[in-house]
């Protein structure tokens, strides 16, 4: 960077107490300035007096004869009269002349490089300049100012040119006449910024115009000035000495310009005509500091907005904003405040576009002013809204109104979601910071006043379980976690669809569960413990609901007994839930224990803890254990004995028992049940339990009259019809022939359905009357049994035509007998005549016996029938003789006896040889034997024949 020190340090002085009310009055300037000194060494040089020096050179010009060596002495001569006189100056402490031998030689060089050839001549400048300089420092000004106009005029390329304006400038400016100043002063400027009176040209040109009012021009000389120092990005802070003072004072006097022009807005203006320069926001703040020390603090506050609406993006932009904030506070506009600080977050925050733009490094300026703020807004606005909800609470009836707007509940809803807002940026831009916690809990604590209570939960779960290590005290900690709890069985209660009301559900479940691992020596842990086992047993989590209330029976120190109650009731619905039995008896024995004998809780109590004993009885007999099973249901009645379960594990033991086939037991059990509970439907069914007991112990008796009292309780005509048939049975088997037979003949005439039945039924009354030998009513039951399988139709069955075709041939066989039991006697005729009937009845009879075509007594029919005729005709020749008859008439009775017998003897071979013949299709039982041997008899000739064998060998080859 450029260094113009000379001159600076005057001009300066010069101005720094300018205003722009104030002429520049009495103002030092270039005349002023002190002599130079020579700084000390450490050498030592020999002193000469200035005097002495100057003898010598006057000694010297008299002997001089030489006009060119004349004028050297007299330059060395006018050198030295300068020194003196500048350190008579400086030494004198009183205004005189001292410049006079000083003037009036340099007066006589001038002449004599005038008289000098032309190329010596061009050395008359440098003289003017200092002449001038000693007119000046004689305070002869206005010999000063002609000399320099001379210089001007006549050495136009000089250069002592621009220095020689530059003092003109100096005198016009003293004079406050401004435009010859101005443009003197442009004439300094123009010679280039080579000149060392460059920068100082431009300050003064500056100042020649703004005292002449003319700011726009005095803004361009100004910002040509800055450009010098500052156009390549120097920051102003780095400067030093006359330079820093320089731009300074140029920054000071330019916002002045702006003031008296259309303040920001003329910086942007000049900017958009100039061109942008970085140090603009030199201007804007220097501008904005101006109005703040003149208390127009809008225009300031204005200033400092106007370059972040131009340059929010600018390093600078978030300072600007603060010095904003800043003018309010100071001009105590508390109003503001809030509306621009939250302009400042809205700007350079988290969420800003200029956050994005930067690196952590970017950043790291704006943390301490973000975090001031995000702090202040957030509890201004939480504050605001606790407050107004006080007094509408206090005074519900009375309107508030704040800023001419009414306040109710929306109102204060929306105040606290700005606060939670602003809690959340901070919590966002400070996710590590030792207040985070405790932010983090405001901020829920503001969304649930403002009834955003999911997000509360969701804020207060993080205070408890995420940033409990960034809280000032773990209690808060505690208090969110336990506000967790509380939230989730809010929303809960009010969750109306199944995935809500699920999720909520296992909300409630983890955080107390949470809340108990985390906070345990939190005295409401253990409560909360508690409702969690509960919502893991409504959940369907029995399993878990065991461990969580297992946790709290083991609670130190103890819980309260209400408490234990409540855990062990959890840990027995869930036991008796994942089908643990035993353990559920022992928990439900355990809430027993603690619950009071008078509390109304115990009965259903009792009655749950006979359930487990009962399902334990249940679990027994699936694996086959029905011993065990009986145990169990024995000791429900035996320990809750009132219990509603206890009837039915009285009853269900009963049934094991059978089962197991211990009957006396059983049989004991429920006559006690049937004792103990007469009105209980399952009383009912202890008859027909009551029938198989009997019969399992052969006590057929009593098993017949237990049914029939069941029969008289039961109108199912079904029922009891299979019970009278039953009943039969069963006196039968105990001997009471006469009551089996009342119940059999019951059945046989009242139950004709289903045939078989009925038929067999028949078929018992045949053999119980054969047994008690009355035949007459036997015999009607086999017409009985025939007849029904005769008119059975299509319900006829080979079990129908067996028993038919066996009544028919008793039937039949009875015939016979009577048929045989006939004797043929004397007369003849008579006796014959009723063999002969009873031979047709009984042939009828066997006849209708072969109508059912049964074998095993088809063959016994046809050998009846054989053996019938075979009989006829061996009673006719075994028949009484007449007597008195003569030996011819004798042989002649018997030949007549024979003819008789014969055909019959004939016919008894055909049918028995017919019979016999079965044996050639392999049937060959009894009867078709037995014709075998009647045929051996009628006919020995061909039947009588011993049997032949053949011997066959079992070996194989």
């Amino acid at each position: 960077m450029r260094r113009r020190p000379l001159l600076l340090a005057c001009a300066i002085a010069l101005l720094s107490s300018c205003s722009s009310n104030d002429a520049i009055d009495n103002a030092p300037n270039l005349y002023s300035v002190q002599p130079a000194v020579l700084p000390n060494t450490e050498l030592e040089v020999p002193v000469v007096d200035l005097t002495e020096i100057e003898a010598y050179y006057r000694q010297a010009l008299a002997v001089a004869e030489r006009p060119d060596t004349r004028r050297k002495i007299l330059i060395r001569l006018a050198g030295l009269e300068m020194a003196k006189s500048e350190r008579n100056l400086a030494e004198a402490e009183t205004s005189q002349p001292f410049f006079g031998d000083a003037i009036t030689m340099y007066q006589e060089l001038i002449e004599l490089q005038r008289e000098q050839p032309e190329g010596v001549a061009t050395q008359v400048d440098e003289l003017l300049y200092q002449l001038s300089k000693a007119y000046a420092l004689d305070g002869r000004t206005s010999e000063a100012d002609a000399t320099l106009a001379e210089l001007a005029t006549t050495y136009p390329g000089s250069p002592f040119l621009a220095e020689a304006n530059f003092r003109r400038a100096e005198q016009s400016f003293t004079e406050e006449d401004y435009r010859i100043s101005s443009e003197r002063y442009e004439a300094v400027v123009a010679a280039g910024p080579k000149s060392e009176f460059y920068e100082n040209a431009l300050y003064m040109l500056g100042w020649s115009q703004f005292k002449r009012g003319v700011y726009e021009d005095a803004l361009d000389s100004f910002t040509q000035l800055l450009d010098v120092y500052l156009q390549d990005g120097t920051d102003i802070s780095t400067l030093t000495g006359s330079a820093k003072t320089l731009c300074e004072d140029t920054l000071r006097v330019m916002s002045l310009s702006f003031s008296y022009l259309e303040g920001p807005a003329s910086i942007t203006a000049t900017y958009q005509r100039l061109g942008a320069r970085p140090y603009e926001h030199l201007l804007y703040a220097n501008l904005a500091e101006l109005y703040l020390a003149k208390q127009r603090f809008s225009d300031s506050a204005d200033t400092y907005q106007a370059f972040v609406d131009l340059y929010p993006l600018d390093d600078r932009a978030p300072g600007f904003t603060a010095a904003k904030i800043k003018v309010y506070e100071v001009g105590g506009f508390p109003e503001l405040l809030v509306p621009t600080k939250a302009q400042f977050i809205e700007l350079y925050g988290i969420n800003s576009a200029y956050w994005a733009a930067r690196d952590e490094a970017g950043r790291e300026p704006l943390l301490p002013t973000l975090h001031l703020y995000l702090t202040e807004l957030a509890q201004y606005r939480h504050a605001r809204a606790q407050q107004w909800q006080q007094a509408l609470k206090e005074k519900p009836k009375q309107k508030l109104v704040v800023d001419n707007q009414p306040i109710n509940a929306q109102v204060i809803n929306n105040e606290y979601l700005l606060a939670a807002g602003w809690y959340r940026e901070f919590v966002q831009t400070f996710p590590d910071d030792p207040d985070t916690g405790q932010m983090t809990y405001l901020l829920a604590e503001a969304l649930y006043a403002a009834n955003q209570k999911e997000a509360a939960f969701s804020e207060f779960h993080r205070v408890a379980y995420s940033l409990r290590e960034q809280l000032p005290d773990q209690k808060l900690g505690a208090e969110a976690g336990y506000t967790t709890v509380i939230l989730a069985e809010e929303l809960l209660a009010k969750a109306t669809l199944d995935d809500e009301r699920n999720y909520w559900q296992e909300q409630a479940i983890y955080t107390g569960l949470l809340f108990a691992d985390l906070y345990g020596t939190d005295p409401r842990a253990v409560a909360v413990l508690t409702r969690s086992a509960q919502g893991l047993l409504k959940t369907g989590q029995p399993e878990r609901a065991v461990e969580a209330a297992s946790r709290v029976t083991q609670w130190q120190p103890q819980p309260e007994s209400e408490l234990l109650v409540t855990a062990w009731l959890i840990v027995a619905q869930a036991e008796f839930n994942r089908s643990n039995y035993s353990q559920a008896e022992y928990a439900y024995t355990q809430v027993l224990q603690r619950l009071p004998a008078n509390d109304s809780r115990r009965p259903q109590i009792n009655e749950r803890l006979a359930a487990s004993i009962y399902k334990r009885a249940d679990q027994a007999v699936a694996r086959g254990d029905l011993n065990d099973a009986v145990d169990q249901l024995l000791r429900v009645k035996a320990l809750l004995p009132n219990s509603d379960i206890a009837r039915t594990a009285h009853f269900d033991a009963a049934n094991y028992l059978m089962e197991l086939g211990r009957w006396q037991e059983a049989k004991g059990l429920l006559q006690s049940f049937k004792q103990a509970y007469p009105k209980d439907p399952l009383t009912a069914s202890i008859g027909a339990k009551m029938v198989v007991i009997h019969q399992a112990l052969e006590e057929w008796s009593q098993a017949a009259e237990a049914l029939l009292a069941e029969m008289k309780r039961d109108p199912d005509p079904e029922f009891r019809r299979q019970s009278t048939l039953l009943v039969a049975e069963l006196y039968e088997r105990d001997g009471k022939q006469s009551e089996a037979l009342a119940q059999y003949r019951d059945y046989a005439n009242r139950y004709p359905e289903p045939f078989s039945e009925n038929l067999e039924a028949q078929y018992k009354l045949t053999e119980l009357y054969r047994d008690a030998g009355e035949r007459d009513k036997r015999n009607f039951w086999l017409k009985k049994i025939m007849s029904s399988h005769d008119h059975a139709g299509r319900q006829q069955s080979a079990r129908s035509s067996y028993l038919a075709a066996w009544a028919g041939s008793d039937l039949a066989d009875q015939q016979y007998r009577t048929f045989a039991a006939i004797k043929l006697r004397l007369p003849l005729k008579n006796s014959l005549k009723s063999k002969k009937a009873a031979l047709e009845s009984t042939l009828k009879a066997y006849e209708k016996t072969l109508s059912y075509n049964i074998q095993e007594f088809t063959t016994q029919a046809n050998f009846r029938i054989g053996e019938i005729y075979a009989e006829l005709s061996r009673d006719l020749m075994d028949s009484e003789r007449p007597k008195g008859l003569s030996e011819l008439e004798l042989e002649q009775y018997e030949i007549l006896l024979e003819e008789q017998a014969l055909p019959f003897e004939d016919q008894a071979i055909e049918i028995h040889a017919a019979n016999s013949e079965r044996s050639w299709i392999g049937v060959y039982d009894d009867w078709v034997k037995s014709s075998f041997e009647a045929l051996a008899k009628l006919l020995p000739g061909r039947y009588a024949k011993p049997e032949q064998s053949v011997e066959a060998s079992s070996e194989i080859y």
